[in-house]
């Protein structure tokens, strides 16, 4: 079924045609029944997709577009943007993963038919996979893991408080059940990509019937004011150094929260989603419907390419492979989730999430369930403001965290107990991230962040240094090859620490430089010729 709302642009019917942009142009010029444009700009025009496909059937120019090209130019032109569509058409390619007849029940029929049952048949899937947020007692039920990842004294381990569903918690915290195994890897942060300091989350609310409705509000994303899901604890909610005078009228400043990442798309949602649906199913039908998330995702940020700081996936093999095997993962800033699909798969697996842009979290938890068998939690809020996962005691932490950045909480954050190797200073935001990691995992736990190479020099963060050195925290750090990942002209560090169950007698630091290994250009080193430095 072809959509005759979807719009393409010259670069995609050169695309589809297999020809170059200037023979588009030359199209326009000498055929007087080109299609018009429809949308776009005078320098960047789109034309109706369906017109397109058959003037160049007509002048013998296309035989039939490419089902992947045609799925591809559907979610691009997607009149909510690409990437609510990316988040549409995870969800209903995990629904024809798990569940395959059900979709093809849901889709014998009209578009508002199948708007009408998917909402509904969706549910079956994402509850039992995505599960949503634990609240205070499931937090509470959670012991503190050893090394080996089994629970500790407070009992529940990855199940919240209640023992009648998945993750379905009492109120806020933990998020969501997981996935499935093996799978095409992809690019991103988004993303992660890693996506910077973006955001995630998954949860059913106070409604039974849904996955991830709002846990206090009816929209994800809506006014502060509402009580916060997974608010952090009371240190996190500091006043700001410089307060109002006593004089003044109080200002409260809201709480940042973490909120779901992933909400059951609505029917009217779902219908104006419904051709590229149908031709996402065929897709899957062809490939696979996790290669076909896959090709979807990597198609966007290949088309992207300026709007996502990415991990590189032989980078985050490597640094899965630093960390070693591990029961209990999280990623506080995941992007798409490309660090924890790079972790080696075991079972009774769980895998955390957190990122600061809501469609990438929910994008990075629908990959991670297509991908494996682990539980998956995600969660959508920036880290260090509002932790999604303050109990939360990792086997494992991997990251690639946002760089050099000034307004990540410095005024607020002064007196957080994650900072128990001093303060950052305002310019020191990777060594806030190096903390949170570090207060994220059990005792003997190990985290690897990708970091710049001058927070490893920088004066304002020497004392930091100087007492993760001191207390055996930092126990590597290798100096990548220029291009390994963006920014790609700058020779990036990996730090190895690990939570000191013990002070060590005498503190060691393992120093690696892998500069030999720097490849031509931005093409950076030939992972495959040497393998993982």
């Amino acid at each position: 079924m072809h959509d005759n709302a979807t719009e393409v642009t010259a670069a995609g019917i050169a695309r589809l045609a297999g020809v170059g942009r200037a023979a588009v142009s030359n199209w326009r010029r000498r055929h007087a029944d080109f299609p018009k444009p429809v949308g776009g700009t005078e320098t960047s025009p789109s034309f109706a997709l369906a017109e397109v496909e058959a003037w160049l059937r007509k002048q013998g120019k296309l035989a039939e577009v490419p089902l992947r090209e045609r799925v591809w130019q559907q979610l691009a032109g997607h009149p909510e943007g690409p990437l609510p569509a990316l988040v549409h058409t995870g969800c209903v390619l995990l629904l024809i993963h798990e569940r395959p007849t059900v979709w093809l029940d849901a889709s014998a029929g009209s578009d508002a038919r199948l708007a009408a049952i998917l909402s509904g048949a969706l549910d079956q899937v994402l509850i039992p996979r995505l599960g949503g947020p634990a609240g205070p007692a499931g937090r509470a039920g959670r012991g503190a893991r050893g090394a080996g990842g089994e629970p500790g004294p407070g009992g529940a381990g990855a199940k919240g408080a209640d023992a009648g569903g998945v993750n379905a918690g009492d109120g806020a915290g933990d998020v969501n059940t997981g996935g499935d195994a093996e799978g095409v890897n992809e690019a991103a942060h988004a993303g992660a990509v890693n996506a910077g300091a973006l955001t995630e989350g998954v949860n059913p609310g106070a409604r039974a019937g849904r996955v991830n409705p709002a846990l206090t509000s009816p929209a994800v994303n809506t006014s502060p004011t509402p009580s916060p899901v997974n608010s952090p604890p009371t240190v996190h909610t500091a006043q700001p150094v410089h307060a109002a005078p006593a004089t003044s009228t109080p200002q409260t400043t809201p709480t940042p929260q973490a909120t779901p990442a992933l909400r059951t798309p609505t029917g009217p949602q779902l219908l104006l989603s419904a051709p590229l649906l149908r031709g996402a199913a065929e897709l899957a039908a062809e490939m696979g419907a996790r290669q076909a998330f896959e090709f979807l995702l990597g198609r966007h940020l290949d088309a992207n390419p300026r709007q996502y700081t990415l991990t590189p996936a032989e980078l985050a093999g490597l640094m899965a492979d630093l960390a070693g095997p591990a029961r209990t993962v999280l990623d506080p800033a995941c992007g798409t989730g490309a660090l924890l699909r790079a972790v080696a798969t075991r079972p009774d697996q769980e895998l955390y999430a957190q990122d600061s842009a809501p469609e990438l979290a929910a994008i990075s938890a629908l990959r991670l369930a297509l991908h494996s068998r682990a539980t998956v939690r995600a969660a959508a809020g920036d880290t260090l403001r509002a932790d999604a996962y303050p109990g939360l005691r990792a086997d494992v932490v991997l990251c690639h965290p946002p760089f050099n950045e000034r307004n990540w909480g410095h005024d607020e954050l002064a007196y957080d107990s994650r900072w128990e190797y001093g303060f950052p200073a305002r310019t020191e935001s990777e060594l806030a991230w190096v903390q949170h990691a570090l207060a994220r995992l059990t005792d003997g736990g190990t985290a690897v962040l990708l970091m710049p190479p001058a927070a490893a020099s920088r004066r304002s963060g020497r004392r930091i240094r100087a007492d993760l050195l001191r207390r055996g925290a930092l126990r590597a750090v290798v100096a990548l090859p220029v291009g390994a990942a963006p920014p790609y002209n700058i020779p990036l560090h990996l730090w190895v620490l690990r939570r000191p169950d013990r002070a060590p007698a005498t503190p060691e630091v393992l120093l690696v430089d892998t500069g030999r290994f720097a490849g031509e250009g931005r093409g950076g080193p030939d992972w495959r010729r040497y393998g993982r430095p």
